[in-house]
């Protein structure tokens, strides 16, 4: 019985050290973006994100391709895509709570393969690029958990 008990705590504390270090994965920049690591190469992170964000009933608007867009200016980099995101029915609620904060519609992901083939996603938290706009605290907040779902998907 005594071994049992033991092997739970070593598992709890496992766990703790694991969620720990899930917490310090996402990190704050000085721009107010925020960057995670994925677990998956640059092309499965970019399908699980794409399909991440319509299982949050959101709209992937458009993807560019940042490294086929720096390759014709004649710079090599690794993978690197910008994603844009939205829906309608948020951007209805976000001009009706503030029509200026429609400038910061839609939201983007980029993601970017490093040398090392790991990958990063950066972005803004919708909390942050609403934040200087009255009346958007309601959206930004939900929009937060939305964007902190899909970002789940690439990092566990």
């Amino acid at each position: 019985m005594k071994t049992k008990k033991k092997l739970i705590a070593a598992m709890a504390m496992l766990m703790g050290v694991f969620s720990l270090n899930t917490v310090q994965a996402q990190k704050e920049m000085k721009d107010g973006s925020s960057m995670v690591m994925s677990v998956y190469s640059f092309n499965e992170t970019v399908d699980i994100l794409k399909g991440a964000i319509e299982e949050q009933n959101l709209m992937v608007i458009h993807e560019v391709d940042a490294q086929k867009m720096l390759r014709m200016a004649g710079k090599e980099v690794n993978g690197m895509k910008q994603i844009f995101y939205f829906h309608p029915k948020y951007m209805r609620r976000v001009m009706e709570a503030n029509p200026l904060a429609t400038i910061q519609i839609p939201l983007k992901f980029i993601v970017m393969e490093r040398p090392d083939k790991k990958v990063v996603l950066r972005f803004f938290k919708p909390s942050a690029v609403l934040a200087n706009y009255e009346g958007e605290q309601e959206i930004a907040n939900e929009l937060d958990g939305l964007v902190a779902n899909i970002i789940k998907e690439v990092t566990n």
